[in-house]
């Protein structure tokens, strides 16, 4: 099975990694956690990289430098909702914490937006251990490290 790493990043406490291993569509989950900030949360997904292919990360990756970002506007059109956030609108721990993981972790790197996914029927595969992780947690950190990871997984794979 093939390792992959999910980061959603926060504010203070509020830093989910995941790391998990995936072969075609089964999965295992090898570690979910919380931790204080992003420097424990590298620390948390350095001691996978060796062996992982790939980090998902609940963050922008890109950002427009006027207006929003086409990307998301597309996602807004097609699904609707409001879990696409404009990237004005976004608090600064999750865009900078997300951004620093980024810059220093040696693998690709992959952008993720777990709260659209799981309302999509692709998600549903996946909701039951993502229930799981937020209902061991207390909150939903791990679970959208967890999605994060399974999007790098899916992104990675061409799937």
């Amino acid at each position: 099975m093939t390792l992959f790493l999910g980061h959603d990043p926060g504010g203070a406490e509020k830093n989910g990694v995941a790391a998990i291993r995936v072969k075609s569509e089964a999965l295992e989950i090898v570690e979910t956690a919380t931790v204080l900030n992003a420097s424990e949360a590298l620390s948390r997904l350095e001691n996978y990289a060796d062996d992982a292919q790939a980090l998902g990360i609940d963050t922008l990756l890109a950002w427009s430098p006027k207006g929003g970002r086409a990307c998301d506007d597309a996602l807004r059109r097609k699904y609707g909702g409001n879990s696409v956030v404009a990237q004005n609108s976004l608090y600064s721990a999750m865009t900078l914490n997300g951004a620093i993981v980024a810059r220093r972790i040696k693998m690709p790197v992959y952008e993720s937006h777990p709260k659209l996914l799981l309302k999509l029927p692709a998600g549903g595969a996946i909701r039951p251990a993502y229930d799981t992780a937020i209902a061991r947690a207390g909150s939903d950190h791990e679970g959208d490290a967890f999605v994060a990871a399974w999007c790098a997984a899916m992104g990675h794979s061409r799937e």
